[in-house]
């Protein structure tokens, strides 16, 4: 299965470590090969740069500095007109990074010392572009806010460059969390040395970094399966959903396929449920049944698909052993999407929670509930699949935490919810991220502005519980509903335009999603050498 490893800086740098120590991968070697494999994707979209005019390179501090040089040699080595801007003094550099710039000055490359903003706005002033930058500066290195005059470089190089090539990430995005630290580099395209970081994929820094590439340097192929975190990827869900969750029996009964109970629905909110249920019809599942408050029931009938069946939540304690006896016909229960937060809303989910014996989806109102009501534990103790699927206002709620927290820390905040719940929990977003107790974290990196529509979660919802009720392990289900969810938005979006979608047109597109997913299935991997993302 093709898997592609995500790390935090400081894995990053303890897989460069071990190299060196165990394997005798010097940074030296690692630098050359970051910076050649840069050089080749950098020509390989910019095959005039340097021809016309020069390509600026910036050098900064630390390794980046270093990946800076050596793409500066290779560019010259290529015959191209090539300008270095280094930030700091040419013998404050240590390591391999100095021995790169003792190469470029003795080559009698253009080296120019920027000791202050000025000196760059005065080339600018009287240089003519267009100009092709790469952004060597800080990369993954930084600490705090960018200051002084590398924020005003940085400025200046925003100002006055008409596409930058950004090392590894942007200068001035963490590569941590995606936050910008003060300013940032606004990059058409980003190389990303071994595995990318969060902060790629993480908002708002994601949004720097143009198209991203991440290369492969040499660091050996074990350590791309030993991590924890990796990138939802398309072959990956294929091969979860092809066979044993398909329809390849062409004699089979729609009850081979499930029952999805769907609950929610208050007066004014039964849109939600509506296409919750419409969602999971569309995902295979055999039968779909929704279940309202009796005062919602007529302007529910009114927006229902008219393939589903309907039934009345119990609002009084004599009637829920007659709803025992029909929740054994559910293969899987999805609910929350507008069910509201009266009092019988919570004696219905703390009921289900605690009797219920199949895979559940909770979501919007029902995640709520168990916050204001510290209904944690009730999840602990199902034995069946429960995911939990919050937005990260939802998410500070569940972890008693505010919503800047979750924003700022969303790994530890999504860690923190399954410590409480002992679910499956995906914190959704345009990064969606997911994980399990005992499980690996997946980041669903897809955005896609025209998703943030009314209704979207809800759509989610009932996706997930569509593939539970075909019997798909819960954290499977939860990757591949993510996936699928994010594909057939991305296929509205093209048919549509962001600005025009709501979200039934996710919906309607889930059919079209399933089918290229199913083509992916028989695709060879994707080389690990250069590997667009």
């Amino acid at each position: 299965m093709s898997l592609l490893r995500i790390c935090t800086n400081q894995e990053m740098r303890s897989l460069d470590k071990i190299a060196e120590t165990e394997m005798g991968i010097t940074p030296r070697l690692l630098m050359e090969n970051a910076g050649r494999a840069a050089t080749e994707i950098i020509l390989r979209e910019f095959p005039n740069a340097g021809v016309h005019s020069e390509i600026l390179v910036f050098a900064g501090k630390g390794n980046n500095a270093g990946d800076a040089f050596v793409v500066a040699r290779q560019l010259l080595g290529l015959g191209r007109r090539v300008r270095v801007f280094h930030l700091i003094k040419g013998s404050d550099y240590k390591g391999a990074t100095a021995e790169n710039y003792l190469v470029l000055s003795k080559m009698k490359a253009k080296l120019v010392h920027v000791s202050e903003s000025q000196d760059l706005e005065a080339f600018f002033d009287q240089a003519r572009g267009p100009f092709l930058a790469i952004d060597g500066i800080i990369g993954t290195g930084l600490k705090g806010n960018l200051e002084g005059h590398f924020y005003e470089v940085v400025e200046l190089i925003n100002q006055y460059v008409d596409k930058v090539v950004s090392l590894d990430i942007p200068t001035g995005v963490s590569g941590d969390s995606g936050l910008v630290q003060g300013i940032a580099i606004e990059a058409a395209m980003t190389v990303s040395f071994g595995f990318p970081r969060l902060g790629h994929f993480l908002p708002p820094g994601a949004n720097f970094r143009g198209k991203l590439v991440n290369v492969d340097i040499s660091l050996p192929n074990r350590f791309s399966k030993e991590g924890d975190k990796f990138l939802l990827r398309a072959r990956m869900i294929a091969q979860k959903i092809a066979r044993k969750y398909g329809r390849e029996d062409r004699y089979a009964h729609k009850n081979d396929f499930g029952h999805v109970l769907v609950i929610g629905g208050s007066p004014g909110r039964t849109g939600a449920i509506s296409m919750a249920a419409l969602a999971a019809m569309r995902m295979g599942a055999g039968l779909v049944t929704v279940a309202t408050w009796k005062d919602s029931m007529d302007e529910l009938m009114t927006k229902l698909p008219v393939e589903a069946m309907t039934i009345t939540i119990p609002e009084q304690d004599k009637n829920f052993e007659q709803y025992a006896e029909q929740l054994k016909m559910f293969s899987a229960v999805v609910i929350g999407p507008g069910l509201g937060t009266r009092p019988e809303a919570r004696k219905s989910l703390e009921w289900l929670l605690k009797n219920y014996q199949g895979p559940m989806v909770i979501d919007a109102d029902a995640l709520n509930i168990i916050s204001e009501h510290d209904l944690h534990s009730l999840c602990i103790h199902r034995k069946a699949a429960t995911v939990l699927t919050p937005h990260p206002g939802e998410m500070a709620r569940l972890i008693r935490k505010n919503k800047d927290e979750v924003v700022q820390n969303p790994v530890e905040s999504l860690k923190q919810c399954i410590e409480l719940t002992h679910s499956v929990v995906l914190l959704k977003g345009a990064a969606t991220l997911l994980s399990s107790p005992d499980e690996v974290l997946y980041l669903n990196h897809f955005p896609n502005s025209g998703m943030a529509t009314a209704g979207s979660g809800d759509v989610l919802a009932g996706m997930i519980g569509g593939l539970l009720a075909q019997g798909m392990p819960g954290f499977d289900a939860a990757q591949a509903g993510v996936y699928l969810h994010s594909l057939s938005g991305s296929k509205a979006a093209s048919k549509l335009s962001p600005r025009g979608m709501i979200a039934t047109d996710i919906i309607k597109n889930i059919p079209l999603a399933y089918r290229e997913l199913h083509k992916k299935y028989d695709e060879e991997e994707e080389p690990r050498m250069a590997q667009l993302l």
